[in-house]
């Protein structure tokens, strides 16, 4: 028994956006870098995958329901899955959050503080815009947030991530700043779904205790716990393809 995770970040209407180009981000942060198509979702497409979950009676997880499986032994229902979406862009609030509202599903947002907004920016369809912190928090009654960092989720140019870059120390006050924001401070995100063992190890030494990879598989006892894997819910992602996920 175990679970498998589902990874989202982006959702468009079809008929906003084709899709030919990756999207720029715009951040708090004003950190410059654009997100890969392939990391969004069409609004039909997510009804749909959404749908045969409901009408497949899958239990959607919470992060407290995961760590009981492994700290103490509870055994999940058959059928369950952790819903995932990063970065916190407005496309989740606008798009995601009643549709998971209206099937009553729980998710989990993995945060970037400081990436958050104080005020809520227009939506642009053809920009990855994050929400500000007033839209974040008013989904609550679905979503829980989890640690993506506070300003260590940045990608150079050779392929690593500020986040490796950073000294320990300056790691750990940055996963503790995020950590005073969010719900659940021990579970983290690797950005970019980039790390290596020697980062499994710093995660380890500033006190999370759960970490999320982007290498897919269905999570079991046995699976690491900061290496969990997540399934990535591509582009045009088939209902045939989507079912072979959950149903692994």
């Amino acid at each position: 028994m175990g679970f498998n995770v589902l990874m989202y970040h982006e959702i468009r209407k079809s008929a906003e956006w084709n899709g030919a180009e990756a999207s720029p981000i715009s951040v708090a942060q004003q950190y410059q870098d654009a997100l890969p198509t392939v990391l969004f979702s069409y609004l039909e497409d997510f009804k749909t995958q959404m749908a045969v979950l409901k009408a497949g009676g899958y239990h959607t997880l919470t992060l407290q329901k995961v760590k009981d499986f492994y700290e103490k032994g509870i055994e999940l229902p058959e059928k369950s899955v952790l819903l995932t979406f990063d970065d916190a862009f407005q496309s989740v609030y606008q798009y995601a959050y009643p549709i998971l509202k209206e099937h009553q599903f729980h998710a989990v947002c993995f945060v970037v503080r400081g990436w958050l907004s104080q005020e809520a920016q227009p939506f642009v369809p053809n920009q990855s815009t994050v929400m500000s912190k007033s839209e974040l928090e008013s989904m609550r009654d679905v979503f829980e947030f989890a640690n993506h960092t506070s300003a260590l989720h940045m990608r150079h140019q050779d392929g690593t991530t500020e986040m490796q870059a950073a000294l320990l120390q300056e790691l750990k006050e940055d996963l503790a700043e995020c950590g005073e924001y969010v719900d659940v401070p021990d579970v983290f995100a690797y950005p970019f779904g980039i790390y290596d063992s020697n980062d499994v190890k710093r995660l380890a030494e500033s006190g999370m205790l759960y970490a999320f990879t982007t290498r897919p598989g269905k999570n079991i006892k046995e699976t690491p716990l900061l290496e969990l894997h997540r399934d990535t819910v591509t582009l045009g992602c088939t209902i045939e393809a989507f079912k072979k996920i959950v149903e692994r």
